[in-house]
């Protein structure tokens, strides 16, 4: 216990010493004012008898440090708020209509050809995250659309503006991805430089396991069938029906909708009880027809647990909000901190949603599907589309050849493949749930 020593000063005062031992030495401190003396020595038994951290011997306590600012978190700018944001691509133009450099029409246009081409596929897409992988599978899904070359050349050109602005004005970045861009040549039926771009099956076990628990199963679907984001998002319920038992079981799936933009212009009544809103609206499937696609064993009885005792028009695929998902929020919720996380463990080349699709199509033909098949499920309008799509990569001509080579290329980089990382690893690395952006809702 410290002692406490009263002694007389010379001027005639008193002051009181604070004495104990610490490794057999004895230490001190004095005082005049006994409050003070009081709370030194406990603080010193408090410590075992050493000096008390933050005092100053024959000064006293340290000033305490102001607690530093928190470091704000980054602001993630997405390509929309370059595109519509404050400061942003159109801001820009609606200031340079005012002046006389630009006609009123040629802005609206832009405006209608970001709304209905561009903000779904790239508006939720980080701005800086935004790569020329991703710009190149939006042109192979023009060009599947049947979009003329000179339309894609058209809305490449805005989205390159766009960039721009984001680059050079905004100097959110130093590059402009859409540069790196191979365009289809005016006249052209298809782009001579298409690239087909697919996961390997190592690639897609470690992919899968980074992905949130919740869209698993979509994923899952959407590589077994080949379906568009638009058509498996607009999946109901009352859409599937199951036959067969045990490994058997086997899901018919019809596919009669899609979601897509709504048009500026687009005066139709909005169904809000089908889940439709201000900025998005259901429509036939891209070709324009409905199609059947068929997911067996496993799969099927996954779907069926995840659908059992749910209303027919309910959406198959929803957020924790009960909404059908909106292809923006779930890349920028879903996909991109999965691609990171991915990236963490090695597999660092860029992914995109629609890798999905072609790998099914490569994974299909590595199994001997025949090309017929394979058109009809991914819902081409035409065999023709099919060869002209994938002709480039394998020998479609030829069904026996065609197996041996997507074999080959699914073997080929099996040795690049990256580790999958275990299940505790994921938890621990995947970022917090944040909610399903809302601001689309009206």
């Amino acid at each position: 216990m410290a002692q406490w020593v009263n002694r007389a000063r010379t001027d005639g005062g008193s002051s009181i010493q604070i004495k104990w031992r610490t490794a057999g030495r004895w230490q001190s401190e004095t005082f005049t004012d006994p409050r003070a003396a009081a709370e030194f020595r406990a603080a010193v038994e408090a410590c075992g008898h050493q000096w008390p951290q933050g005092w100053i011997k024959g000064a006293g306590w340290a000033p305490t440090q102001p607690a530093p600012d928190p470091v704000p978190e980054p602001v993630r700018v997405t390509v929309q708020d370059v595109a519509t944001g404050e400061g942003g691509y159109f801001a820009e133009q609606d200031k340079r209509m005012r002046r006389g450099k630009v006609k009123p029409y040629t802005v609206h246009r832009a405006r209608r050809t970001y709304d209905l081409h561009l903000a779904e596929p790239f508006g939720g897409v980080g701005f800086c995250e935004l790569e020329p992988e991703a710009i190149s599978d939006w042109i192979d899904d023009q060009l599947e659309a049947g979009a003329a070359a000179k339309s894609i050349r058209h809305r490449h050109g805005l989205l390159f503006s766009i960039v721009k602005h984001g680059q050079a004005r905004m100097r959110l970045r130093p590059d402009n991805p859409c540069g790196l861009s191979e365009l289809p040549e005016p006249g052209s039926a298809t782009s001579a430089a298409r690239q087909v771009r697919f996961f390997q099956h190592g690639e897609w076990a470690l992919f899968r396991s980074c992905l949130n628990p919740d869209i698993t199963l979509l994923h899952d679907l959407q590589l077994a069938t080949g379906q568009r984001w638009g058509e498996i998002s607009a999946l109901r319920v009352e859409d599937i029906s199951f036959t067969g038992d045990g490994e058997a079981r086997q899901a018919n799936i019809h596919l009669v909708r899609a979601w897509s933009k709504r048009s500026p212009d687009d005066q139709s009544e909005v169904r809000w009880d089908q889940g439709e809103n201000l900025s998005w609206v259901l429509g036939p499937p891209k070709s324009r027809r409905t199609r059947w696609v068929v997911a067996t064993g496993k799969l099927a009885r996954d779907l069926e647990a995840a659908v059992a005792g749910r209303p027919g028009g309910c959406y198959v695929f929803q957020t924790r909000h009960g909404n059908p998902w909106r292809y923006p929020d779930y890349y920028s919720d879903r996909w991109a901190p999965a691609r990171r996380l991915a990236a963490s463990h090695g597999l660092t080349r860029a992914l995109t949603p629609h890798m999905l699709r072609h790998t099914s199509v490569v994974w299909s033909l590595a199994e001997g599907v025949p090309i017929q098949v394979v058109s009809e499920m991914i819902g081409h309008t035409s065999l023709q589309m099919t060869y002209d799509v994938y002709g480039g990569l394998v020998n479609l001509h030829d069904p026996v050849m065609a197996q041996a080579m997507t074999r080959a290329m699914l073997i080929s980089s099996t040795a690049l493949r990256p580790v999958v990382p275990d299940t505790d690893t994921v938890r621990a690395l995947r970022p917090g749930r944040r909610g399903e952006r809302r601001r689309r809702a009206g």
